[in-house]
């Protein structure tokens, strides 16, 4: 093993930091570790009363504390994005930034933060159809 004259050599860089955050942070809001605990299916299956078919089911309907995988992926997704959107937000407020990037930064950072929470929204409307109406 190498010395190093100082400790900036060890140093990661910060993108490298963000990305490392942005990778947890997915992880937790996905739900990995109920996942690991708990197995649940990728998906589901629910039975259609009029004609007997098997049709598959993404989101496990009227329950809070429970999810599929593919349902935890997904919000987890939805999520990360909406982070992004608001670190896009941010760097909108560069004054060393061009115009042209400043503004296509918060075009896209609103975009992103309204996808988002129309995505999650839309989720929790599908999984709890009562809820906030």
């Amino acid at each position: 093993m190498g010395k190093f004259s100082s400790l900036e050599e060890l140093r990661p860089s910060p993108m490298f930091v963000c990305t490392l955050v942005l990778v947890s942070y997915f992880f937790v809001t996905a739900g990995v570790a109920y996942d690991i605990i708990n197995e649940p299916p990728a998906v589901g299956a629910t039975t259609d009363p009029v004609t007997g078919a098997v049709k598959p089911m993404t989101f496990m309907p009227y329950r809070l504390n429970g999810q599929f995988i593919l349902e935890g992926i997904s919000g987890g997704f939805f999520y990360t994005l909406g982070g992004v959107g608001i670190i896009l937000l941010d760097l909108s407020r560069d004054k060393n930034k061009s115009t042209l990037f400043r503004n296509f930064f918060m075009g896209m950072g609103f975009f992103l933060t309204l996808l988002s929470w129309a995505a999650c929204m839309t989720f929790i409307r599908i999984k709890m159809p009562g809820y906030m109406r």
